[in-house]
């Protein structure tokens, strides 16, 4: 009897155990890859059924909850959307989200005379090259020189009636700082780097300094 009692013991707890895997949970999950920051649609998701056991507490089990909310990190195909993977469509992302944590964003002002053009698209690379104001303190081989390469445009500012005004890039603190005081004593060239061009925007020019 006492092996009977324990094999029914058994069986119950081994029962149970795998009632709940079986049982499943609707969770939704993204159907492709989606990029960090990008407004999600309804094509962007779908919803699956997995063991609940397996179902991450903080999983969103409704796809009408994220329908035009951002991402904030990348989500593959069959991922399941957690709530810490996205924000509300409320609180619409401005430009500081697409800022890593290691770096800053700053306006580089330029006419389109020193821009290409204002031939510039948000992610285009550009060197900047800075030149000293006034053509009586330029000699030749002297005067200009490259403060960054391949800075990352984060965005291009016009004006209301629709001129180019210059461009937000991103760079680390520091170099940020030395642009700063390379806008405040001359001018700031942009010059448009090929898509396939190397470099990884962090190239600072420290022999030449503004006043030197």
């Amino acid at each position: 009897m006492l092996a009977l009692a324990l094999g029914l013991s058994v069986f119950a707890v081994s029962y149970n155990l795998l009632s709940a895997y079986i049982k499943t949970e609707k969770v939704v999950v993204a159907s492709k890859y989606l990029e960090p920051y990008q407004k999600i649609s309804v094509s962007d998701l779908k919803v699956v059924e997995l063991p609940q056991k397996t179902v991450h507490p903080d999983s969103i089990r409704s796809p009408e909850m994220l329908i035009g909310s951002y991402t904030l990190c990348p989500l593959f195909p069959g991922q399941i959307v957690l709530a810490g993977h996205v924000m509300s469509a409320g609180n619409q992302p401005g430009i500081a989200i697409e800022i890593p944590s290691e770096e800053r964003a700053i306006f580089v002002p330029a006419d389109a005379s020193r821009a290409v053009g204002g031939l510039i698209n948000p992610g285009d690379r550009v060197d900047l090259i800075w030149s000293q104001r006034g053509t009586s303190l330029y000699q030749p081989g002297d005067g200009a020189v490259t403060v960054m390469d391949n800075a990352r445009v984060v965005r291009v500012v016009h004006d209301n009636s629709g001129d180019f005004r210059g461009v937000v890039i991103a760079a680390p603190p520091d170099i940020c700082q030395a642009i700063a005081g390379y806008l405040e004593t001359g001018n700031i060239y942009l010059v448009l780097v090929p898509w396939d061009a190397p470099g990884d925007g962090g190239t600072l020019n420290t022999e030449v300094w503004p006043g030197k």
